[in-house]
């Protein structure tokens, strides 16, 4: 008689592409990999159930610089990319994107105790299953998912009470984000929101102390630091990828936003001379 075979399982969890650490213990190779900058970061602080103070998570958006949070006994950092989102789930993968806030480093989130403790249950249960010899990218997907819905409710709580004006700059941040590369004029997003240009600009410097020009300005530079810092491509190379018209135009704009040039950006956060 045969002996069964065991059944293959089936998506398995890809440990490059999700992390559940306590910050302390936290993988050098993943704080110090060149990619880091391409996931979801959340440091969440906890605190002890009998300390009246609450719990903060920060939350840094992909492409964007990680900023260095104090280390705690209780400080957890759980990093995703963006497999891992329900993005089948459209009005969910918006409020996450809204949640992260794109345009900005990073954003911090005040946990009440009630959702702490919904929290906790649900870090218990993404620990264990990441723990696990056959650990499930579905589960954590679905686990993840939950994490994220408490700290959406959360944040909504706030986002309700906020104008219309402060909800248009989330929308012109998602357009802004998704449409950089190709649409630089205000007139594409003015039209994109059904208002005018002027309208616009009046929003944007009430709310962020910006223009759209400015705005896109600002995410073409992060975009290219990014790349510059820790990809393998060559400036002009750089330049083309982010629709410049060339490569000498790529510089002057880069040196007049930063002042610095490509060369010298690449140069300094590489503390290389060479």
């Amino acid at each position: 008689m045969n002996s069964p075979v065991p059944a293959k399982f089936s998506h398995p969890l890809s440990r490059e592409k999700f992390l559940i650490s306590s910050l302390r213990e936290c993988p050098e190779s993943y704080l110090r990999h060149p990619e880091r900058d391409e996931f979801f970061e959340m440091v969440w602080h906890r605190t002890e159930n009998n300390q009246e103070k609450k719990d903060s998570i920060t939350l840094t958006p992909p492409f964007r610089w990680p900023q260095a949070v104090p280390d705690g006994i209780n400080t957890v950092i759980i990093a995703f990319k963006r497999e891992y989102l329900e993005e089948d789930d459209k009005e969910y993968a918006l409020d996450v994107f809204r949640l992260f806030n794109l345009q900005e480093h990073t954003v911090t989130l005040t946990v009440d105790q009630q959702t702490s403790s919904s929290l906790n249950l649900v870090h218990l249960l993404l620990q264990r299953e990441y723990s696990h010899d056959l650990s499930s990218f579905l589960v954590v997907k679905a686990l993840l998912k939950v994490f994220l819905l408490h700290l959406i409710r959360l944040n909504q709580k706030a986002f309700l009470n906020q104008d219309v004006n402060q909800k248009r700059v989330y929308e012109i941040s998602m357009l802004v984000d998704q449409n950089y590369h190709a649409q630089r004029k205000a007139s594409f997003y003015a039209g994109q929101l059904g208002i005018t240009e002027k309208r616009l600009n009046q929003i944007l410097k009430e709310k962020l102390g910006k223009t759209i020009t400015e705005l896109i300005h600002a995410r073409l530079v992060l975009e290219a630091k990014r790349k510059l810092a820790s990809s393998e491509s060559t400036i002009k190379e750089i330049a083309y990828e982010l629709q410049f018209e060339g490569h000498s135009y790529f510089s002057r704009f880069f040196k007049k936003q930063t002042g610095l040039t490509p060369e010298d950006f690449k140069k300094q956060v590489s503390g290389s001379d060479c």
